[in-house]
């Protein structure tokens, strides 16, 4: 059976989309009109469509390349270039603990190879893609710590990197330089650029993550943020003991599949996750109970004021699916409900048209899933990218500048999850 094709989403432009937030400006962007379109790379690769943040190189915009299963990443500075490809091979050959642990937490290297880009031989870092297993991957990047110079920067440099994002570095300790978004509403993909991302503060960067998880005038889903915040714990427990590394200008990648996202809200008739706490969030708390059943995350369910209470190393639980109760239902799925949907007649007190077109989606989704060699049991993750200003820890001590932004942004996380009560 060959894969179906599906039509894809359309970019969404408007003047005002940000409710909430009626002085922020920002843009939205379009691959192809970046004249990126031109750029001469060879025939079996192509733009990789689902970066949302990135660097300009004398006016071109070289980005990240898709090719098969992986993303190429071309090297236009060779210091920052060399020094993150010497931190990949260190991380992938190690065998201490600490990096060890890192590789868990980055995307998978494949060393690099020589692209022809505009007549020229550019090397490129080769990783996994991401977005891979996802339909409608959308994309956050969070680029982590209140300095983002490294110790080589020069006064300019420093100048720089002070003036970009002052209040959202200032007030929280990180930055959104970018992100996408599969509304699920009405089915349009949105990209917010760094612009945009520049008028962000400790005000609206909540409502900046309300409109990435589709969440802007419903609560957010439970199912969804525990699956961040597995990811985000994990990191941040980390790196509260990792005395190797300083990261500057390095960001967290997060990323979920909007298409996951909607057949949960279809088919979400009692709640996922039933949050029990009492006053503060910070007390012991059960987590993430599904019909009186703990879901197996890696943790205990118990959230304290010092983070995440983790089960022990030596009792190892496999991640599962967290909409599972859908999965031990799959013969009352999509694929009945369809069917059963098919007996209705016309009826004009009915929006017949609007439910036929939702149907003729359903179907294409279908086909689309059953033609998916692979479909991850999770949705949802976050990974630690931008290794081009990572550094031996200065006096082997811990990095504060990046899990001061690591533990904002999971404080963040962690609201919404009770606001998803």
């Amino acid at each position: 059976m060959g894969k179906s094709e599906v039509v894809p989403m359309p970019i969404h432009k408007q003047d005002s989309l940000f409710a909430g937030c009626k002085t922020a400006a920002f843009s939205l962007l379009d691959p192809m009109e970046e004249n990126e379109e031109n750029l001469e790379i060879p025939a079996d690769m192509q733009l990789f469509e689902n970066q949302v943040a990135g660097h300009m190189i004398k006016g071109k915009q070289y980005g990240m390349i898709k090719h098969n299963d992986t993303v190429l990443k071309p090297i236009t500075k060779p210091k920052c270039g060399q020094r993150e490809i010497e931190f990949y091979e260190e991380v992938n050959q190690a065998t201490d603990k600490t990096r060890t642990e890192l590789k868990d937490f980055i995307p998978k290297y494949f060393g690099t190879v020589k692209v022809p880009i505009e007549g020229k031989n550019i090397e490129c870092i080769v990783l996994e893609d991401l977005t891979k297993h996802y339909k409608e991957p959308c994309v956050m990047d969070i680029k982590i710590g209140r300095r983002t110079w490294d110790p080589t920067a020069t006064y300019e440099k420093i100048v720089n990197e002070e003036a970009k994002y002052q209040d959202s570095k200032r007030d929280l300790a990180f930055c959104i330089p970018g992100f996408q978004v599969y509304q699920i509403y009405n089915n349009q993909l949105i990209k917010f650029d760094k612009n945009y991302g520049k008028t962000l503060n400790k005000e609206t960067v909540p409502q900046a993550l309300k409109t990435f998880l589709n969440a802007e005038t419903s609560p957010p889903c439970r199912s969804l943020i525990v699956q961040f915040l597995a990811s985000l714990w994990r990191i941040q427990m980390w790196a509260r003991k990792q005395r190797t590394y300083h990261f500057y200008s390095s960001s967290l990648l997060l990323v979920y599949d909007a298409r996951r996202l909607r057949e949960l809200l279809k088919t979400d008739t009692k709640p996922v996750l039933k949050l029990q706490r009492s006053t503060s969030l910070y007390r012991p708390l059960s987590l993430a109970v599904l019909y009186n059943e703990k879901i197996s995350t890696g943790f205990s369910g118990q959230l304290t004021k010092e983070g995440p209470i983790l089960r022990t190393p030596t009792s190892p639980t496999k991640l599962k699916q967290f909409d599972d109760y859908v999965a031990k239902n799959k013969s009352n799925n999509v694929w009945q409900k369809s069917i059963r949907s098919l007996k209705r007649t016309h009826s004009f007190q009915n929006d017949y048209d609007k439910d036929m077109q939702n149907k003729r989606q359903d179907y294409t989704f279908i086909l689309d899933e059953l033609c998916t060699e692979q479909k991850s049991e999770l949705w949802a993750t976050v990974k630690m990218i931008d290794f081009a200003h990572a550094f031996p820890a200065e006096r082997h001590q811990i990095d504060k500048n990046y899990l001061e932004g690591i533990e904002n942004l999971i404080r963040l996380f962690e609201e919404l999850l009770v606001e998803s009560e």
